[in-house]
């Protein structure tokens, strides 16, 4: 966007305590956004050579956006289990994630957040509907907080009707103890946000000023990476995974670019005697071209001194492929010691083999550590918005008004490989530490009804070929 959020709130509400960080706004998380979308800084250099002008752009790795899916992944790689006081909320919520594609955005919405410090889940009612807005750390602000963190901010979105862009100032507050919601819109020009019209201007039945008497928390839910923000220290803003780690993502891509070019400066040479060299007349502008014809199969009296002057020398030069492997993967080591990963959770290498998960988590205590952090954070933020899902079914008149009741838990299957799961608890079963009916539980995911059915179609499957033999 063309404008900062900033300016756009202050322009919007004026009376409201905005903190004054403009300028982590502009240099950094406008910054990390740069670098994530694929366009840093350093993707441009001069073209060298003795005739080249201008710029060229680096062949890049694009780690920025590998770290945040890697970190998205570890994050959040399955569902979390939601449990709600009743059948009925429990159902309701089931509804309302399916409906608004809950599960399919998160893994996308958590690497945002990660490369920006940030996100938002704003959930709102449309038509009657329950809603779930997935808001970037760009496109928030939050202006006030309590015992259960940031419990108010300013929301900004960008919309289109008819040709025409308008962009929506949405303000959450807490208020006598319940949320208020007050709007301004403005019809936007360029990228800047214009004159100001009414909301309806773009929403049916929106009005400027809404109170939720019957919502005593808010209507959103914020997370942010575990890492401190050390660069807007007392901010309720997070910050991006590699916000300080621009130096060596820097360096990935000047290596990756050295690697890439590699294959194009390594291209075969020969060294031909001038005697083998024929020249062409372009008959139109009537230059000179010089040129070796690899193709000419017929003989040629050529004069020469020396047999050797008419020896064709291979000068191709060697393919460093191995150092700058090695070089990359050991600024991607550096890359996962400054964002709380274990060294060689990325790599450039696929020498390494297949490894089960089990060894991985086993060498990976500092990346587990880590995800284990940021997995809690997200959690919060899953249950928070789940309350406002509730709420909000309330509010509607889809659900009852009842005691709002929510544990999430994210299954630690994620992170243990099936194999592992599967030679556990065969040997837990022979030692007698197990039953077959849990055993088979654990390895199938699946009831105890299930495993009984299971269990009967193995011991007839048994019958059967004893009788056969």
């Amino acid at each position: 966007m063309s404008t900062s959020i900033i300016s756009d709130v202050m322009r919007a509400f004026p009376d409201t305590a905005v903190p004054d960080c403009e300028n982590y706004y502009t240099n950094v998380i406008a910054l990390c956004n740069d670098i994530y979308r694929g366009d840093p800084p350093w993707a441009y250099v001069k073209k060298a050579g003795l005739y080249a002008k201008g710029e060229r752009r680096l062949n890049m790795l694009s780690c920025a956006k590998v770290l945040c899916d890697c970190m998205a992944a570890l994050t959040f790689s399955s569902q979390a289990d939601i449990y709600c006081a009743s059948k009925e909320q429990q159902d309701y919520v089931n509804e309302v994630l399916r409906e608004n594609n809950f599960w399919e955005s998160m893994p996308g919405f958590f690497s945002k957040a990660y490369a920006l410090g940030g996100g938002a889940l704003k959930v709102f009612v449309s038509g009657g509907k329950t809603c779930i807005d997935y808001v970037d750390a760009d496109c928030f602000i939050p202006t006030g907080s309590g015992a259960g963190g940031i419990n108010e901010g300013v929301f900004r979105s960008v919309w289109r009707k008819n040709g025409v862009n308008y962009t929506l100032l949405e303000k959450h507050s807490m208020e006598k103890g319940f949320v208020t919601a007050d709007r301004v819109l403005f019809r936007s020009n360029n990228g800047f946000s214009g004159e100001r019209v009414s909301v309806d201007t773009l929403f049916d039945g929106l009005e400027e000023h809404s109170e939720y008497k019957s919502a005593a928390e808010p209507m959103f839910g914020y997370f942010k990476p575990a890492a401190a923000n050390n660069l807007a220290e007392g901010s309720l803003l997070g910050l991006g995974c590699f916000a300080n780690c621009t130096d060596t993502l820097k360096a990935i891509d000047i290596a990756f670019d050295s690697f890439s070019r590699e294959f194009i400066l390594g291209r075969k040479r020969i060294i031909v005697p001038s005697s083998c060299i024929r020249t062409v007349v372009d008959p139109e502008s009537g230059n000179v071209s010089r040129y070796f014809d690899a193709d000419d199969e017929v003989y040629q009296a050529l004069k020469c001194d020396e047999e050797k002057d008419l020896k064709i020398i291979d000068n191709t030069a060697e393919l460093r492929v191995t150092q700058h492997t090695e070089a990359i993967n050991a600024l991607l080591n550096i890359l996962c010691f400054q964002t709380g990963l274990s060294a060689g959770t990325l790599s450039f290498s696929g020498s390494s083999g297949v490894r089960t998960a089990a060894e991985i988590k086993s060498m990976e205590t500092r990346t587990d550590i880590t995800m284990q952090q940021n997995r809690c954070l997200a959690a919060e933020l899953i249950e928070k918005t789940v309350r406002a899902v509730i709420r909000c079914g309330i509010m509607t008149g889809a659900l009852r008004d009842e005691d709002i009741v929510v544990r999430i838990s994210f299954s630690d299957k994620q992170t243990i490989d099936r194999s592992e799961i599967i030679d556990r608890n065969i040997r837990l079963v022979e030692a007698g530490l197990r039953s077959r009916l849990s055993a088979v539980m654990a390895v199938l995911d699946c009831t105890e009804e299930e495993a009984v059915k299971e269990l009967e179609r193995i011991r007839r499957e048994n019958r059967e070929d004893n009788l056969t033999l």
